[in-house]
């Protein structure tokens, strides 16, 4: 379930509003339907179909936290891809 939350979270950020719960029970389904092998991979499908937003890369926000503050989406994208680690063991 805090797999399914963090997805929710993001989506929400980006959409800047709350999701209904039909916009989750799709978002469930896009990331049932996601052809990615890994959890993350099937959750980042399912936040791009629905939001159209390409999210940044792990390695990315690594380097990014480098050199300047990490913003909301950033902390987001991170707990995203914990939750989907966790799952995964």
């Amino acid at each position: 379930m805090s797999f399914l939350l963090a997805i929710f979270a993001v989506i929400e950020h980006l959409n800047k509003s709350e999701l209904t719960t039909t916009s989750k029970k799709l978002i469930i389904a896009y990331v049932n339907e996601a052809t990615g092998l890994a959890l993350v991979e099937k959750a980042r499908t399912a936040v791009r179909r629905y939001t159209q937003t390409v999210l940044p890369s792990l390695e990315s926000i690594r380097e990014k936290s480098r050199t300047v503050e990490l913003d909301a989406l950033d902390h987001l994208v991170l707990k995203l891809e914990y939750e989907a680690s966790r799952l995964r063991k």
